[in-house]
């Protein structure tokens, strides 16, 4: 997702951005004060942004779930499940035996954290609190809040922040004339600030000066991604095809079209939607012919993959590979650190 680059069309959404930034800090200056954030009765861990759009958000969720089920929790991911139709929820999509509700109705990325890991438990709806605990209910003993950061009717233990280092701030303008979901000062509620689709030996000296400034007790770090693999229908890896079509509908598709070219791919077309996108047969029949005009396989990403599954359109693209991507967190020690401290300063919390 891009802000609007032209002018005249920044200047219209001024005005609507200045009432939302009014909006917003109303609301955040109403929950600052103590008493109307709800407990969910365990540690919760939220894991959100500030902009809209991609930030590899769902890779470092997965990842932080899978740490926490090495080390013996029994982790539950909470979601508004984005593009599902759960409603106020809860819908209990895992009980940590995989997945119980279908893609169309729990949302791509939900489903796509149950399926990929069994064992996690996974509920959504937009009533988050009900969400966590329904979750508790389940057995689960500490929450991932997914995309959590901007909700804040549910209390939390800890707030992870992701910033993408190549638009950590969304051209600094709030919806809908820029990417910003709230102003850059609400990094001040951060405790730790993650920089995605960075590397491991990366300086940000302006994004560095901008969470001290407002995060100066907070940790910053840093956090890639790597690919898996290229997966036929069945989930078989298969090997790196030559050439080949794409197509996403992510929040940053852009990056999508990177991460294929830097396996080596050369890319014969390349086709973006809007995030979320559930395509339509037209849509699906022509980018079929899109493949076969170069007789190329094509490839899309794992949400895009769930969503047409959901949908029943795979038959119609016998040729489709899925790319998958996992999270690489360059310092893991720090935050697996504060984690386990959060946990275990919330599990005596409660215990008095």
């Amino acid at each position: 997702m891009t802000p609007p680059d032209h002018p005249a069309l920044a200047a219209l959404l001024g005005l609507p951005a200045i009432l939302y930034g009014r909006a917003v800090r109303l609301r955040n200056r109403l929950y600052d004060r103590p008493g109307l954030a709800r407990a969910a009765g365990i540690p919760v861990i939220s894991v959100g942004n500030l902009t809209v759009g991609g930030t590899g958000k769902t890779p470092v969720v997965a990842w932080l779930a899978r740490r926490l089920l090495e080390d013996g929790r029994r982790p539950a991911v909470v979601s508004r499940g984005y593009g599902g139709r759960a409603g106020r929820g809860p819908l209990m999509v895992s009980r940590g035996e995989g997945p119980l509700a279908s893609a169309a109705n729990s949302g791509d990325e939900p489903y796509l954290l149950a399926r990929s890991e069994p064992r996690l438990r996974v509920v959504v709806g937009s009533d988050r609190h009900a969400g966590a605990v329904a979750a508790r209910e389940a057995g689960a003993d500490v929450i991932l809040l997914d995309d959590g950061f901007q909700h804040r009717r549910l209390a939390r233990d800890l707030d992870i922040v992701l910033l993408d280092a190549s638009n950590p701030f969304g051209n600094h303008r709030l919806l809908p004339a820029g990417l910003l979901r709230e102003p850059v000062s609400g990094l001040s509620r951060a405790d730790v600030v993650l920089i995605t689709r960075s590397r491991s030996d990366e300086r940000f000296s302006i994004i560095e000066r901008v969470v001290t400034h407002y995060c100066p007790g907070g940790l910053l770090l840093r956090a890639g991604h790597r690919g898996v693999g290229f997966f036929d229908a069945e989930g078989r890896q298969v090997p790196r095809p030559e050439r080949a079509a794409a197509f996403c509908g992510i929040g940053n598709p852009n990056r999508f079209r990177i991460d294929l070219e830097s396996e080596g791919l050369v890319l014969t077309s390349f086709r973006e939607f809007r995030d979320h996108r559930h395509y339509s047969n037209a849509e699906v029949e022509g980018l079929s012919a899109m493949a076969a005009r170069h007789h190329v396989p094509l490839i899309t990403t794992e949400k895009d993959h769930v969503r047409m599954v959901a949908d029943g359109q795979i038959e119609s693209l016998p040729q489709l590979l899925t790319y998958r991507i996992e999270a690489e967190i360059h310092d893991c020690e720090p935050l697996l650190q504060r984690i386990h401290e959060t946990i275990s300063g919330a599990a005596r919390g409660t215990a008095r």
